[in-house]
């Protein structure tokens, strides 16, 4: 009985430490650069789309938006994951930006200490989306292609690769996630 009271006030505790507000980037509020935008509707004026390398040697992988989950874009298409399943398509928005500033970088600040701080993440992380929580954009690798997926706390990166989600564990520590190092007013 004791051991499900600890677990419970556990729960709570981290349910209320991952509710708190703190200054994360999010595209939806920027005012002065373009942040998600309808993909068929982007023009060169809107800025330039936020690259995560290759699919394959001629394919870029761009950071997009489908189902208000960060994806990957690759080959005209949009690929989310959610629930163990890959989900695509051709309408979709992309994350355009005409500032420098967006760099992919680690989850936290320093080298990763085994089991420290599951559920942190920069205080400059870019939230791609949500799932009745914020998600956050991340990066990583399946085989040689680069992927692009949401960052849950406490869990990983999850993404979407040939009809399935995966996941790169915290624990691993191998995914990194967009940050804003941008000073002023976006």
């Amino acid at each position: 009985m004791r051991k499900n009271l600890i677990a419970n006030i556990f729960v709570l505790a981290t349910t209320i430490a991952c509710a708190k507000a703190t200054a994360y980037s999010n595209p939806h509020n920027w005012l002065y650069d373009t942040g998600w935008k309808l993909n068929i509707q982007a023009e060169i004026k809107d800025g330039s789309k936020v690259g995560a390398d290759y699919h394959d040697s001629s394919s870029p992988v761009y950071v997009c938006q489908y189902m208000n989950l960060p994806g990957k874009h690759v080959n005209g298409m949009c690929y989310v994951a959610l629930r163990g399943k890959e989900y695509g398509s051709p309408v979709f928005n992309s994350l355009l930006t005409k500032f420098d500033g967006l760099a992919w970088a680690s989850r936290l600040h320093g080298p990763y200490k085994k089991g420290a701080l599951p559920d942190q993440i920069r205080s400059n992380a870019v939230i791609g989306g949500s799932e009745g929580f914020d998600v956050y954009i991340c990066k990583g690798m399946h085989g040689p292609h680069s992927v692009v997926g949401k960052f849950v706390r406490g869990h990983g990166c999850y993404y979407g690769h040939r009809g399935r989600e995966y996941l790169l564990r915290v624990s691993e520590d191998n995914f990194s996630v967009l940050i804003d190092n941008y000073s002023g007013q976006r």
